[in-house]
């Protein structure tokens, strides 16, 4: 072989090989992308049964459908206290008119609820699902509950339950979290990404539990503002104001 077609050869063998490497990189990828596709939905939808449990919390934000599956799970026996905790704005969607505007406390009395058993905790006092389940814990130490179902929406289970056993502690305080969610149209955990608006309720959500991770470690957690924040005379207030 003449010694000037050997550098072609060699140029060609190391782009083939260049591709060849190229090739499987982007085939390794494409291959965990799709993997976190399919498996997201299982990863941030935690929902269970129903589990009969000492209190029912809904938790803030929605357009109402949270404190109604609440209602639902009250009705049929679910709060051995009797009690739903609701936490957030107690007005449902206060830019629209009735009856897609609605007091959640309203909502509950109407539907026979007596005023002693339906608890609020304002957004004034707590701002986000991690101030939430720290609260809930300390509610449940204070009155001696051991189980609690908390209610959202389907693709915000996954990191309720990550809030409340690593971050908040539910399980080292020996309590309970149960999750339980309302029926959304077109959500299943398995064909999720099929429709555009649940892909990225989906992808925020996984977005806010790597936040939780990266900011919230469980092992500095109770030295962070949160711990502060609980000592704060407004905090104490409303735990001790709550029956």
């Amino acid at each position: 072989m003449p010694q000037s077609v050997r550098p072609e050869l060699i140029r060609r063998s190391n782009t083939c090989t260049l591709f060849k490497r190229v090739l499987i990189v982007f085939i390794a990828l494409a291959t965990l992308a799709l993997i976190l596709l399919l498996s997201l939905g299982h990863l941030v939808d935690a929902g269970e049964k129903p589990v009969e449990s000492d209190l029912i919390v809904a938790l803030g934000g929605g357009d109402g459908r949270r404190i109604k599956e609440a209602l639902r799970l009250y009705e049929e026996g679910y709060s051995k206290s009797g009690k739903i905790l609701y936490t957030g704005r107690d007005i449902v969607n206060p830019a629209l008119k009735p009856p897609s505007s609605f007091s959640k406390r309203a909502f509950l009395l109407r539907h026979g609820l007596p005023p002693g058993k339906i608890l609020y905790v304002p957004r004034g006092v707590i701002f986000n699902t991690a101030e939430e389940l720290f609260f809930i814990r300390d509610y449940m130490l204070r009155h001696g509950y051991k189980s609690v179902l908390i209610v959202s929406s389907p693709e915000h289970t996954g990191r309720i339950r990550l809030l409340g056993r690593w971050i908040a502690g539910f399980g080292k305080s020996g309590l309970t979290l149960h999750t339980a969610s309302f029926p959304k149209p077109q959500w299943h955990r398995g064909t999720y990404f099929l429709y555009p608006q649940n892909r990225s309720a989906a992808f925020l959500e996984l977005e806010k539990m790597l936040y939780n991770l990266l900011k919230y470690s469980p092992l500095t957690i109770e030295d962070t503002a949160y711990a502060k924040k609980r000592q704060t005379p407004l905090w104490q207030e409303k735990l001790q104001e709550l029956p």
